[in-house]
């Protein structure tokens, strides 16, 4: 199995994803289709799922961004040919937009461990049971598109994630992270410290023993997820 891979950012990495793939003994392609990177290819052939992953970008930034445009694309292609998709952070509101949802703002920032709740009976969202904790980076959200199946809500964002077309996942938490990318993620925002020490203290500490339960959260909707590419 080869499974592609869109990187966003460079500080939002494929993490878990990347080890998972490797176990089985599949092949990864990761490809920065921005500035200084290489295009995507133009159709899904020689592909076997595709994972969009997560950035600071506005999803709606097509100037700033053209190569959205392929990701878009190339999401409704990989899925038209019953190949899977796994869209996270940034990647979730591309799939919704390829679905022709909005995204925007959400009015406040989510960060950290963040409680979840399963909205539907889903082999992918269900793998990590009924109440997970996974990771959120956002100050984003999209509106669901039409003919999409809920899948995920936390307290502050209803939409978490979806499912819609034939293959396609979306999850706007972070189901990939690793305490490492949390970390860099609060290194690099220097203003938690200052403004806000309690919620800067509060994101030092979800990097430790508790990140556990979210690895196993996250690693369990990943693995699901590579079962639908591995029985296409």
């Amino acid at each position: 199995m080869h499974v592609l891979i869109a990187l966003n950012a460079h500080d939002a990495p494929a993490g878990e994803i990347d080890g998972l793939i490797a176990a089985r003994g599949w092949r990864a392609t990761t490809i920065f289709p921005h500035a200084g990177g290489d295009p995507l290819p133009a159709t899904p052939e020689g592909y076997d799922g595709l994972v969009v992953l997560g950035g600071a970008q506005d999803a709606w930034d097509d100037a700033g961004f053209p190569a959205f445009a392929d990701e878009l694309r190339l999401m409704r292609a990989f899925d038209a040919a019953g190949k899977p998709v796994l869209g996270i952070c940034l990647g979730a509101q591309l799939m919704a937009r390829a679905w022709g949802a909005e995204v925007r703002r959400m009015g406040g920032f989510e960060r950290g461990l963040t409680p979840m709740r399963t909205r539907a009976d889903d082999a992918v969202a269900g793998a990590a049971g009924p109440s997970p904790t996974l990771v959120s980076w956002h100050r984003d959200t999209f509106d669901l598109p039409a003919g999409a199946e809920l899948l995920l809500s936390s307290a502050d964002c209803a939409n978490q994630g979806f499912r819609i077309g034939r293959a396609s996942w979306a999850f706007q938490c972070h189901v990939e992270a690793t305490p490492a990318i949390l970390r860099r993620w609060i290194e690099k925002s220097p203003d938690l410290a200052e403004r806000t020490p309690a919620d800067y203290a509060r994101l030092a500490d979800d990097c430790g023993p508790r990140f556990a339960t979210t690895t196993a959260a996250g690693t369990a909707i990943v693995e699901a997820w590579l079962d639908r590419v591995a029985s296409r």
